[in-house]
């Protein structure tokens, strides 16, 4: 193992020092998407609190259209304030391409497990074609090979997934130091005809919310395949997104055993005011074949206008409908309230009621975001508050849940849960640092009963008709902290150096389970990966 991890480590090496030498254009198109991770998000993000500004910052990742006219260096990193050299490039060469070298290396130490040391290389490459100021198109493939922490090698083991990244290939027999490899493709042609519109097709993650999590939909789950339209005019922002997901809970772990399934995703976003922006969101989720039919893609479903209501009554059909309202307040000239309601099913009468019935499934999200606390620049706050009843997000039939490849679509704790999330970061030229801290209260099953966490079990079995409450089940805190520490080695890779510290504690009334983590490591990020649930 050790020869092979060595081999690894020359040819990534040897791809970077190839990659400088042939190599050296910088593209900066302007439809290429900027990336989703957060550590590159925040000054964005705090530049577009102003109230001069108008774009809106609900629908990630944003494209370099969207965010060049960044001019101050103080936000954020230097590859967003390539603008005139990028643009000077294109109007000389309108072909241009880049060629990139990907690079993971991570090592970790768990202090109180008998599998204490963990391990994560890889390597990949990225290439990106642009045309002038309309096309670009990018694509990003990685392989690796790794051991993990406890806790996410217990989440494989269940789910035969790398959490964020795709199938898990078991690669040793050793079942106290399980090792796993993997691929992660992603990329997307883009296209935009005119300043309004704006079309992707690819397969890659996406990320609708202002907030840490995204109770609409989030980046906690492996790339899918989409088409994505969004169309900016006067104060409206209007997205049109077509997935195709799979159903993985076939626990054989085939890939034979993989099934279809379809989503449709709507968000009208209005700028009501120079402050105040409140969104509609909406989506449908279906099963590409019941025991009766191959269904496949459902025409109906590509309707571009919002409000799937009509057409899914229209079809008798039982396929799994949310909506939701989302706002964002600029207070002031460095604050941000903003939030999320989502309703799964809701029934007035049930909740005034307050019966505790079990299809009440709703969740709610509230947040605010403070950019140059006591006015240090760069010196950032968030805190966000979610809740989300039980049953949210499941179906009566499995293969329609609120889920892809195993995991949620939406929040990675599933349902029936409560949550605080905090983090106070900092960054200097290229360095970044960041403490967080999430805590959660949930109730998971026990004895085969379903009190609605899991949302890959179907909801048919649920355990009590009425007088159902949040946390119901076995009563479980989990408190995550961490402190890391990066450094930017390059922007056009995202590449950067990081060390960091973490620890996980996870309570009920028979058991305490407490692992501190240590990791030091290179990696290109290509998205945020999350193990803080």
């Amino acid at each position: 193992m050790i020869k092979k991890q060595n081999k690894l480590h020359f040819f990534a090496l040897l791809l970077m020092v190839i990659s400088t030498f042939l190599f050296v254009n910088t593209v900066n198109s302007q439809q290429l998407n900027y990336t989703l991770n957060r550590d590159y998000l925040w000054g964005v993000d705090s530049y577009y609190n102003s109230k001069e500004q108008s774009f809106q910052t609900f629908v990630k990742p944003y494209r370099f259209a969207d965010i060049n006219q960044m001019q101050d260096s103080t936000l954020s990193f230097y590859r967003l304030l390539s603008k005139k050299k990028s643009e000077k490039q294109e109007k000389e060469k309108p072909n241009l391409v880049e060629i990139q070298p990907l690079l993971v290396e991570q090592i970790g130490y768990q202090a109180n497990l008998q599998s204490n040391f963990t391990n994560d290389v890889a390597i990949g490459g990225k290439l990106v074609y642009t045309y002038g100021n309309k096309f670009a198109l990018n694509f990003k493939a990685l392989t690796g090979k790794a051991t993990y922490t406890g806790y996410t090698d217990s989440v494989i083991s269940q789910t035969f997934v790398v959490p964020g990244i795709g199938y898990a290939y078991r690669s040793n027999k050793d079942s106290l130091n399980p090792q796993y490899t993997y691929q992660y493709y992603s990329g997307y042609l883009s296209y935009s005809p005119n300043k309004i519109f704006n079309i992707q097709v690819g397969q890659d993650k996406q990320f609708w919310g202002e907030g840490y999590r995204s109770l609409f939909l989030s980046d906690v789950a492996a790339p899918y395949p989409y088409m994505k339209i969004t169309t900016n005019i006067w104060h409206l922002s209007y997205v049109n997104l077509y997935t195709i997901l799979k159903d993985a809970t076939n626990r054989s772990g085939f890939k034979k055993d993989w099934l279809n399934k379809y989503a449709t995703f709507h968000y009208l976003g209005w700028n009501a005011t120079k402050r105040i922006t409140i969104g509609f969101f909406e989506s449908i989720v279906w099963q590409g074949t019941d025991s009766n039919r191959y269904r496949g893609y459902d025409i109906n479903y590509l309707n571009p206008v919002i409000f799937f209501r009509p057409t899914e009554y229209s079809l008798g059909s039982s396929d799994n409908a949310n909506i939701g309202f989302c706002f964002k307040l600029k207070m002031f000239k460095k604050q941000q309230l903003y939030g999320q309601l989502l309703l799964d099913e809701f029934v007035l009468k049930n909740v005034v009621s307050r019966n505790g019935w079990w299809a009440n499934k709703q969740a709610y999200q509230a947040g605010f975001k403070s950019f140059d606390l006591f006015k240090i620049k760069r010196l950032n706050f968030q805190t966000e508050f979610n809740y989300v009843r039980p049953y949210t997000y499941s179906h009566g039939s499995v293969q329609q849940n609120y889920a892809h490849f195993n995991e949620p679509l939406a929040h990675p704790l599933g349902a029936n849960f409560l949550e605080s999330a905090s983090f106070l970061n900092y960054r200097y030229k290229r360095l970044f640092v960041e403490a967080k801290c999430v805590y959660a209260m949930y109730g998971a099953d026990s004895a085969g009963k379903d009190y609605g966490k899991n949302i890959f079990i179907s909801y048919v079995n649920h355990n009590t008709e009425y007088g159902n409450a949040m946390a119901q089940g076995v009563k479980t805190t989990l408190i995550t902290a961490s402190l890391r520490a990066a450094y930017i080695l390059d922007t056009d890779m995202n590449l950067k150096i990081e060390l960091g510290v973490s620890e996980r504690i996870e309570h009920t009334a028979t058991i305490t389970k407490q692992i501190p983590y240590v990791f030091f490591g290179i990696r290109a990020d290509l998205c945020n990966l999350y193990t803080d649930y």
